[in-house]
């Protein structure tokens, strides 16, 4: 079986999804998707649904601005509340050396219009009177941050898609591309036939680094396992339902309401490469020593379920919009190393850009083109957390 498109878009989380939507407005001509599980089946899915303006690069900064935009306004746009709750993004700092450079950070922030301010110590207390704050330096906030639901979200906007045209084959997986010299993409093959198109994206998640080399490709992305942990239903008046997203860099955990429990965070930092999603129980006894000792009214919480999903890492934790020098009409959408989900409705209306416009014009993305990394010019987001 062959069958043509004008444009194939490989994966069908958060970014697969969102391209085929932006080039469906776009009026670009047959568009396919081909997932090789379901509509948010991989890495959105499991996604903890954070969506904050808190970078230290400019570029992490705008996709925020752009896509928290579309959340705010996402049941206009596509017919779904996808439970966005904008309780605000409190990020806490240590040691005099953070502050100094927390400052910096804030400053580039403020100059892009981002509503974060920084608060001391007194003021994260008011604002969190359960968090234990006195070693604290300073602690960061951004009451327009929040978070919301990736499975309501992606596939509201795979549905939007679908209705606009686009068709979203489940269960193909792709073994492998149609190139002409290497030089030129035709097509890929699937378990089920072959997909002729001029254009195809790969937007795959952790598995784009795996894709790439059944094109003769490296793009470093690869996948990082992270777990969450939920409690037992939690008191609100100890922890209020609108608490902040909260992040413990030093300690090393996240924190936010998850209806009515309470969701964590926490991995270890040398956590090897792998495609392992099994929950890690063995990181509680140090996690709970952390959480408790921050917030200290957690002592009386049980954890009671886990899961874990995968952060798609590049080498700098930034992530890839491009077109692939050297291999007219293949692109990638992927390596958003944790951030995917935040990003994901600007970063597809900026890969529609790109294929029909031959440049994204949006945001200015070129920091994140794929042959920086061959260039040595790595453009490196220190504020990737759990």
């Amino acid at each position: 079986m062959v069958e043509t498109a004008d444009a194939i878009i490989i994966g069908a989380g958060i970014m697969g999804a969102s391209t085929a939507y932006h080039l469906a407005r776009r009026h670009f001509g047959r568009i396919v998707v081909l997932e090789r599980d379901t509509v948010c089946s991989g890495s959105t899915a499991l996604a903890s649904g954070g969506i904050r303006h808190q970078y230290a690069q400019r570029v992490g900064i705008e996709l925020t601005k752009q896509s928290i935009v579309v959340f705010e306004h996402f049941e206009d746009e596509f017919g779904v509340d996808p439970s966005f709750r904008q309780s605000g993004y409190l990020l806490l700092w240590h040691t005099a050396e953070e502050l100094a450079e927390v400052r910096q950070i804030v400053a580039l922030q403020q100059g892009l219009d981002v509503d974060v301010r920084l608060l001391g110590p007194a003021e994260v207390a008011a604002l969190c009177p359960y968090l234990h704050t006195a070693d604290l330096a300073a602690a960061t906030y951004s009451p327009r941050d929040g978070y919301a639901d990736p499975y309501l979200a992606t596939t509201a906007i795979a549905a939007r898609a679908r209705e606009l045209g686009v068709v979203i084959k489940q269960q193909h997986e792709v073994v492998g591309f149609v190139l002409d010299d290497g030089r030129l993409v035709r097509g890929v093959q699937t378990t089920l036939g072959v997909f002729e198109a001029p254009v195809v994206v790969i937007a795959a998640g952790p598995w784009t680094g795996q894709l790439g080399k059944l094109a003769g490709l490296d793009i470093p992305v690869f996948p990082v396992r992270r777990c969450k942990f939920f409690t037992a239903p939690f008191p609100f008046d100890k922890i209020p339902a609108r608490t902040p997203f909260i992040i413990d860099r030093h300690d090393g955990f996240v924190m936010r309401r998850e209806g009515e429990g309470i969701l964590l965070g926490y991995n270890r930092p040398d956590e090897p490469s792998s495609f392992d999603t099994t929950p890690d129980w063995s990181l509680v006894p140090e996690m709970v020593e952390r959480v408790v000792r921050r917030v200290p009214v957690l002592a009386e919480a049980q954890i009671m379920s886990a899961y874990a999903g995968l952060y798609e890492m590049t080498p700098d934790q930034s992530g890839i919009i491009s077109a692939v020098p050297g291999v007219e009409g293949l692109y990638v959408l992927a390596g958003f190393s944790g951030h995917g989900f935040m990003h994901g409705p600007a970063a597809g209306q900026l890969m529609a850009e790109m294929i029909a416009d031959g440049r994204a014009h949006t945001v200015d993305v070129a920091a994140l083109s794929l042959d920086r990394f061959a260039r040595g010019e790595v453009l490196f987001e220190p504020m990737t957390f759990m």
